[in-house]
């Protein structure tokens, strides 16, 4: 017991072998290096080792390689292996290192507390196993003794210090006979399933065993050919009615010099954190294959939803904030497609009643993880709940929920529900957790899905922009062009004295309205150009509203009467501001074309004066604009309920919008199918002294009353 405890440290860089040595600086241990992974398993061929400290970046041979051959050597295989590594941090190699058969990976640089602590158990463990032995084998020798002689206080001694020793080991340690009948349980036993002697024995023991695993479990005694021992994963029932994971290691014990087995000596290691984890970043590493192979929504959520049932949930649901900002469901799933419609039933009863305390939307605002249990026993309260309700409720009463927000870049897009029934599974932190990176990963899925599906979106409007954009700019060109051609045509074919004064200025005419045409066009779009650019600016005057609205109103008239169509204005003498004249003017202009393109009749332009703040309305009596198109009607490249006789990119209404609110001041539109639409401006009268006007609230009047 006073000999030096061997510790084999594998790195191939001096300074990595100097620092482990360093910090285990000790008269107990001895600290063997190497500097490869063959020179390692040269030592491992002369010595014991109590534990393998191996580096995992090493030439040739790396840590894994070695570790693999480490265990595929008898007297090797049961050494602990700790990796240590400064560069292969990520969770593949992790997960390679505990699948190669390593007891933990540490990231350097370590710690040097940890690192003796570790050190220190493994240390301990190896020299409990070795006393085992020893006390095992004085047994042994004792029985072989007990023929020439009465030991029986020798051999009842060491009887207890074999309890003694087996009760101080941290593990289940137990002893089985020859056929599977347990006769030693030590104290870890009966502290940790909560069972006592008298129902630890015989075949009571097996209640405590996870029923899938007991058969495997009893086959590891069956094969007594089998004399170098083995190991099983199952799961052991603690006192809190848990079931964990334990890998359950047996030693034969054979008769002395005989290969015949005279029982088995077992221990059981809790190994449920180990195996969690296992499963964690394999069940994170699918969801992450499905998150990368799709930018379609529906499939993420439909794909995360099978994944996650039923390894975190019995059914679960996706809620989502839609394009007008209304929480959705688009997903609900249970594996029993029977049960479906069932499954949506409580979801709507919980979340859509009031009883429910909005709980979807409490975790959307606040962007907190919540566990609800039992919800149903609010809902039962509720007098007012119809029959097939209270069947529902009933139901909700034995269900837990975690509702995890999904938040990508600080925004919350939506909610996921996880539900379980009954007394099975009890969410708890490690749960909320795992959802929590779970919920992380498809937020930023989800995001770049509606990304892309709004660059699509904006692809298929820049498309049609550039189509409607060449169509307008080209009619214009082509009208001159036929102009020019024809005048051309004319002066070639003149034969006489005879000039066509007329015909020429009718030509000329003609292709100075369709330059104006033109340059309007290539000004729109100029200004979208400086909008987005941030370089569309304003230059504020003195401006007189009367002269300005009269002003606009004359240029029309020419354009009114073509169409048919009457103005009325109601604009009062004097009003005095400081706006952009230009642009104010260009406002007024685009709404009266509107007026004249899309709702062709009675147009009236009215002004008044509020206090600081001025009221100008455009009204038509056309066709109107339909709902769903009000809150788009100001967006780019929009062009409203129009036929396709009338002209336009789709921009004057965007235009305008901006240079309002370049004014500190606001636009709305109020407009009825088959009733007219009605333009409301508010500016102030000094942009200066105002920052933004409040919302205009006004029912529209129909002019044809």
């Amino acid at each position: 017991m006073n000999k030096k405890v061997n510790i084999l440290v594998v790195d191939d860089r001096l300074e990595g072998v100097l620092a482990v040595q360093a910090v285990l600086d000790s008269p107990d241990y001895n600290v063997v290096s190497a500097s490869s992974g063959s020179e390692a398993l040269k030592h491992l061929l002369k010595d014991d080792f109590a534990v393998i400290l191996l580096d995992v970046q090493m030439p040739i041979m790396n840590g894994f390689e070695t570790a693999e051959i480490i265990k595929t050597r008898e007297k090797s295989k049961d050494i602990p292996i700790v990796f240590m590594s400064a560069i292969n941090q990520d969770e593949q190699y992790v997960y390679q290192g505990y699948k190669v058969g390593a007891v933990d990976y540490l990231l350097k640089p370590f710690d040097p507390y940890i690192l003796r602590s570790k050190v220190a158990v493994f240390v301990d463990i190896y020299l409990k196993k070795n006393l085992i032995r020893e006390q095992a084998q004085k047994i042994y020798d004792n029985e072989i003794l007990a023929h020439a002689a009465s030991i029986n206080n020798i051999e009842l001694e060491n009887l207890r210090r074999y309890q003694n020793l087996a009760d101080s080991i941290p593990q289940i340690v137990f002893r089985v006979k020859e056929g599977g009948a347990y006769e030693y349980f030590n104290k870890v036993w009966f502290e940790y399933t909560g069972l006592n002697p008298e129902t630890s024995f015989d075949i009571k023991w097996q209640d405590v065993i996870h029923p899938n695993d007991l058969d495997n479990l009893m086959l590891l005694f069956e094969h007594s050919e089998n004399k170098n021992g083995n190991e099983i994963e199952c799961r052991i029932l603690n006192r809190h009615g848990e079931f964990r994971w334990h890998l359950i290691r047996i030693q034969p014990e054979l008769f002395w010099n005989s290969s015949e087995v005279k029982s088995w000596l077992g221990t059981a290691t809790d190994i449920e954190d180990r195996k969690k984890l296992e499963d964690t970043q394999r069940f994170l590493s699918q969801a992450g294959e499905i998150l990368v192979s799709s930018l379609d929504s529906s499939f993420i959520f439909e794909s995360i939803s099978h994944l996650s049932v039923p390894y975190l949930a019995d059914w679960c649901s996706f809620d989502v904030m839609n394009d007008d900002d209304v929480l959705e469901n688009l997903v609900t799933y249970h594996p029993d497609m029977n049960k479906v419609e069932h499954v949506k039933a409580l979801h709507e009863l919980y979340w859509s009643h009031p009883n429910s305390e909005d709980d979807t939307l409490k975790v959307l605002a606040s962007g907190k993880a919540q566990i609800y249990k039992d919800p149903g026993f609010k809902l039962l309260k509720d007098l007012n709940l119809k029959k097939e309700q209270v069947t529902l409720a009933n139901e909700l009463c034995e269900t837990n929920f975690m509702i995890i927000p999904l938040i990508a870049h600080g925004h919350s897009l939506g909610t996921m529900t996880f539900a379980t029934y009954g007394m099975g599974r009890k969410y708890d932190q490690q749960h909320i957790a795992l959802a929590e990176e779970l919920g992380r990963r498809v937020a930023l899925a989800f995001e770049n899905a509606k990304l892309y599906r709004f660059s699509q979106r904006a692809i298929e409007v820049r498309n049609d922009f550039l189509s409607i954009a060449s169509h307008e700019l080209n009619t214009p060109i082509t009208s001159v062009k036929l102009q020019l051609q024809m005048v051309n045509r004319t002066l070639n074919n003149k034969k006489d004295d005879a000039f066509p004064v007329d015909r020429f200025k009718k030509s000329i005419d003609t292709s100075v309205k369709q330059v104006d045409r033109l340059i309007n066009l290539v000004q729109v779009l100029l200004d979208v150009s400086r909008i987005q650019s941030g370089q569309f600016n304003f230059t504020f005057e003195n401006v007189n509203v009367f002269d300005m609205v009269n002003d606009v109103v004359d240029r029309h008239k020419e354009i009114l009467q073509s169409y048919s169509c009457t103005l009325k204005v109601i604009n009062p003498n004097n009003i005095l501001v400081v706006w952009d004249k230009t642009r104010m003017e260009q406002v007024l202009s685009n709404l009266i074309n509107n007026a004249i393109k899309y709702a062709p009749g009675k147009i009236e332009v009215s002004v008044s004066e509020e206090s600081e703040f001025v009221k100008i309305k455009v009204r038509d009596e056309g066709p109107g604009i339909p709902p769903d198109k009000k809150n788009t009607i100001f967006d780019r490249f929009t062009r409203g309920n129009s036929p396709d006789s009338v002209s336009g990119l789709g921009l004057g209404l965007y235009i305008v919008k901006q240079i309002i609110e370049g004014h500190n001041g606001r636009i709305e539109i109020d407009s009825s199918i088959e009733v007219g639409s009605c333009f409301t401006i508010v500016l102030p009268k000094n942009t200066a002294h105002v920052s933004v006007v409040a919302s205009i609230s006004e029912p529209y009047t129909d002019l044809k009353a």
